[in-house]
């Protein structure tokens, strides 16, 4: 589609003229654009990930702490994105106990009859035992968790009544 000159002066009038986002939930869903439209969502999701649990998580934080600096921005996007890093990692430790349990279970039927508790920790045991999977998984869930916090921690302080 090739957009006409007089079309584009148009637009960029029609532009100029808004003043932005008046309401609290207007604010948390343009603020969420740049993330749902723009660089950052496409390096920080994964194909068959959600944009739109993205950008409800973004914007949650958005109207938790509403920022009024673009520093303040910066960090809930960072907490945003700390926070999906995270949940992901759960959900690649449950995929991985998962798979590791079916696998088990087609090796030895009788391990199939055991309770769901003692399959899970032979998974994990196994898991632990013939890769470093779970224990890079953990570190990066405190990495998540650390930036998370920090993140936190620094909006708090810049937040904070002056002493």
């Amino acid at each position: 589609m090739v957009i006409s000159e007089k079309r584009k002066a148009a637009s960029r009038a029609n532009g100029a003229k808004s003043r932005g986002p008046l309401t609290a939930k207007g604010k948390a869903n343009s603020a969420a654009n740049s993330l749902r439209h723009g660089m950052l969502s496409n390096t920080v999701l994964l194909e068959g990930e959600s944009p739109d649990r993205f950008a409800e998580l973004l914007a949650s934080l958005h109207r938790a702490f509403k920022p009024k600096t673009e520093i303040e921005i910066m960090l809930l996007e960072t907490m945003a994105v700390s926070r999906w890093r995270q949940m992901r990692f759960w959900g690649m430790e449950k995929a991985g106990l998962s798979w590791e349990i079916r696998r088990q279970a087609a090796d030895s039927p009788e391990l199939a009859q055991q309770d769901s508790t003692t399959r899970a920790a032979l998974a994990f045991r196994s898991l632990a035992d013939e890769s470093r999977s779970l224990d890079l998984m953990n570190r990066y869930e405190a990495r998540y968790d650390r930036q998370y916090n920090r993140a936190l921690q620094r909006l708090a302080k810049m937040n904070a009544p002056p002493a």
